[in-house]
């Protein structure tokens, strides 16, 4: 959250969106990301200033994510205006959304890692199993655009867009070892070693971090992460990143002696390749190529033990696994036409398989495809004037033919204070299991099916009309800056399915309306201090429900985001080196996952300590981290709760 953002170029994919060199006008240099108003690269695909985004962006960089002592990415997320986060494992990994969710998945967010898109088409499309890709150590950044983005990214950049940009392979040589232990039977330890040989730089990491999760839920949770990079620049005008890497998560789910959810122990573990090459045709053009493949698998299983349904159906298994693959290749043109215009155009192709047979009975598996063509320009039609416009045309087998538009206008009405304007449309296919779900439990002679979920494959796409206005500030004499953005968000087409109704079958049934405010401040008063605050306030209204169903989603959606939530943080070093750190982050009257027609109030502080020092040659560090010093809180279900947590790290560097 600082305005000094470290050169990450080398380390950048295209997807998110940089398309730049090192090379010639159009390149971002360093003195961008050291200037003091902080460059981002994944609103319109240009790289661009913060005051001349189409969009308000929250930067979380390696510094403030490093003294948080957050363990993972999710739980940063807190601490960004208008998300909302669970650390529950039990639908998928542990999820952020925002302005809401509306089921137990987290599908209306875009989350790209390196710029490669990690939702899981098995998860209903949920972006919580890829927010576990990186470790903390080995991320850069992230930036997160709050509001729509199709118009950059297509399908399920509905709501936002979060980008987790990995740190530079040519920054991390040597090696480096951390580890941390402490109560709840937190144990996680890392490694990672860089190295260089001439023209090509590479990273090898590895990391693992366990618990025994929230109060309430079954099992011990643990995560495990290996990831590759390396970066070649074989001339001056190219540049080829290739990355790689795993991804295994173990944990509980269910509650014991419960037949239809019983306690087990899941599994879901990814594994990725991405290769990017990025050339400067000439002295105002750039050319990016990426491709990637991403295979995922979900071993989740217990048996059916009760009577309930008669005894043929006594011990059946009830399955919940599958498997899916991704692969995409993309294409990106960045081109300088003056001092004054700037251009990005592209496409896109992209096919997803999943595969699953207790999700799709005896059609097993969908496939979908994918094709994008992308536009966005950048014009300064005066001094104090920028108009931002973009446009994404898409097909795809899920949702057919889409077009999402975006117009945004910048102006600066006095040094470091920058008002804008704009209006935007996205959409959401849906997922493969929203459209040809077919769930049927046969006996134990494998006959007598009992449908419980049926999808007719006729559903259409979400859609999303977002109008907003933003007022971003940047005093650099006062160390002060903000950004304020009032949104007025109509979805409509909204996508749900009434569990009251026998067999389960997803409609296009929402049409509800989003509306608030929500500001963030950062402050540096001291060169050793750091203060920041964000605050929301948000209004969901319209949600109706049809006559021939009654469970309860009005209110669940109502109430899906908080009336009003704040956080708070303050960093800083003392004299004798001594670094500490407070983050309070709180949520007012909102519904969790389970319906029970009640509404919670969530407050969490957090306090952390650390000490660098020396052994021998090499960095090192100590510190002890208390989570929730609160009274325990109750963390995405009403029956899940989240206790006081303390551990202590030690990392060590060379």
């Amino acid at each position: 959250m600082k305005n000094k953002l470290l050169l990450t170029l080398l380390s950048l994919p295209i997807g998110s969106a940089l398309a730049q060199s090192n090379s010639g006008p159009t390149a971002v240099s360093e003195q961008d990301f050291l200037s003091e108003v902080p460059v981002v690269l994944s609103v319109s695909r240009l790289a661009q200033r913060l005051d001349e985004t189409p969009g308000a962006v929250t930067i979380l960089d390696r510094d403030f994510i490093r003294k948080t002592g957050a363990r993972d990415v999710v739980d940063l997320l807190r601490l960004v205006p208008g998300f909302q986060v669970t650390t529950s494992f039990e639908t998928d990994a542990p999820m952020a959304s925002y302005h809401g969710r509306n089921d137990d998945w987290s599908n209306r967010i875009q989350v790209l890692v390196d710029g490669r898109s990690v939702y899981s088409g098995h998860l209903q499309s949920s972006s919580g199993f890829g927010l576990q890709t990186l470790a903390i150590d080995d991320i850069e950044r992230i930036e997160v655009l709050r509001g729509s983005n199709s118009a950059s990214y297509g399908a399920r950049a509905f709501l936002g867009v979060i980008n987790i940009i990995s740190r530079n392979v040519r920054e991390t040589l040597g090696v480096s070892a951390n580890m941390s232990a402490g109560n709840n039977q937190l144990a996680d330890a890392g490694a990672r070693v860089g190295w260089e040989a001439g023209p090509v730089g590479m990273r090898l990491s590895a990391d693992r971090r366990q618990d025994a999760g929230l109060r309430g839920a079954f099992g011990r949770t643990a995560v495990s992460r290996v990831n590759f990079s390396g970066n070649l620049i074989p001339q001056a005008d190219t540049e080829i990143d290739l990355r790689m890497g795993a991804l295994n998560i173990d944990a509980g789910r269910g509650t014991e002696g419960d037949a239809g959810n019983n306690a087990r122990m899941r599994f879901m573990g990814s594994r990725y390749l991405q290769l990017d090459v990025r050339k400067s045709l000439e002295e105002n053009q750039d050319l990016a190529v990426s491709l990637s493949h991403t295979e995922a698998s979900h071993r989740d299983s217990f048996p059916f033990l009760t009577n309930g349904n008669g005894p043929l159906y006594y011990g059946i298994p009830i399955d919940f696994g599958g498997s899916e693959s991704n692969d995409a290749v993309s294409l990106q043109h960045t081109v300088r036409f003056s001092p004054s215009l700037r251009a990005v155009w592209g496409g896109e192709l992209r096919q997803e398989e999943v595969k699953s047979r207790s999700s799709f009975d005896s059609r097993e598996r969908v496939t979908s495809k994918f094709s994008r063509l992308f536009g966005n320009a950048e014009w300064r039609f005066s001094s104090q004037w920028l108009l931002n416009a973009g446009m994404l045309a898409e097909n795809s087998d899920a949702g057919g033919n889409s077009v999402s538009p975006r117009i945004m206008v910048n102006w600066q009405a006095a040094e470091g204070h920058t008002l804008r304007a704009g209006v935007s449309t996205a959409f959401r296919p849906p997922s493969a299991f929203e459209r040809f779900a077919n769930v049927n439990y046969y006996d134990v002679n494998g006959a007598n099916p009992i449908n419980t979920t049926q999808s007719n494959g006729e559903l259409v796409s979400e859609r999303i009309r977002t109008e907003e206005l933003g007022y971003y500030l940047n005093l650099p004499k006062y160390r002060l800056s903000a950004d304020v953005r009032i949104f007025n968000e109509y979805i409509s087409d909204g996508l749900h399915y009434p569990s009251d109704v026998s067999p389960i079958q997803f409609r296009n049934m929402d049409n509800y309306r989003i509306q608030g405010m929500e500001y963030q401040l950062q402050w540096k008063p001291w060169v050793t201090t750091q203060v920041g605050m964000g605050l929301s306030w948000t209004t969901i209204s319209g949600v109706a429900e049809p006559a021939d169903v009654f469970d309860g989603h009005p209110f669940r959606v109502t109430h899906g985001a908080p009336r009003s939530a704040s956080s708070f943080s303050l960093m800083h070093v003392f004299q004798s080196g001594l670094h500490g750190a407070v983050m309070h982050s709180n949520a007012q009257d909102v519904a969790l996952m389970s319906t029970n027609g009640k509404l919670y109030s969530m407050a969490r502080t957090d306090l952390r300590l650390a000490k660098p020092f020396r052994i021998g040659s090499n960095k090192a560090e100590i510190a002890l981290t208390v989570q929730n010093i609160d009274v325990p809180y109750r963390d995405g279900d009403s029956k899940y709760f989240f206790d006081r947590r303390f551990f202590v790290s030690l990392q060590v560097s060379r």
